[in-house]
């Protein structure tokens, strides 16, 4: 009767496990390599989830000609990436002139590292928030090229963001 319960156990931590584990690979890490996953679209390379491609695609120069129209909104814009997060590539950001918007991740998926003065599509929802001056230095840590010192920054700082579902990096 024991080996009837060991087997039982046995059988269910392999059920739970083998349940657990999500096979989808969009835009999460490889083990071997630390790269992240892309998945190969026809314009380029896709990371997080697709989205629907007969949804009108903003330039970035419209989409910051008048923001407030778009806050909270699901948008696609197309741009330039600017930056890149150098410790994780959990945020983009795509800036023109003096316009910059943080494109994040949320951790949901990854991008390569070396993708800034490519062109990319970002889907997700356009917002302005405040970050602390924390967080604000906390980005300026993981930047490659940072703009300004730390000790430069004082106080919260007025943001726009992309919270990003998908990205894709054009060919």
């Amino acid at each position: 009767m024991k080996k009837f319960y060991l087997m039982l156990m046995i059988f269910a931590v392999s059920a739970t496990i083998a349940t657990a584990q999500n096979d989808s690979k969009e835009g999460k890490m490889d083990m071997k390599s630390d790269e992240p996953v892309g998945v190969k679209v026809a314009d380029g390379m896709l990371y997080g989830k697709d989205y629907d491609r007969s949804f009108t695609v903003t330039e970035f120069t419209d989409l910051m000609k008048e923001p407030s129209a778009n806050y909270d909104k699901t948008v696609m814009v197309k741009g330039n990436v600017a930056e890149v997060c150098q410790s994780m590539g959990c945020w983009m950001t795509m800036t023109e002139g003096n316009n910059t918007v943080r494109i994040k991740t949320q951790h949901e998926f990854f991008l390569p590292k070396d993708i800034a003065g490519k062109k990319a599509v970002v889907s997700g929802v356009f917002k302005v928030t405040e970050l602390s001056e924390e967080e604000a230095r906390h980005y300026l840590e993981e930047s490659k090229n940072p703009t300004m010192k730390p000790e430069d920054i004082k106080g919260p700082q007025t943001a726009y963001i992309i919270e990003a579902t998908g990205i894709t990096i054009l060919d």
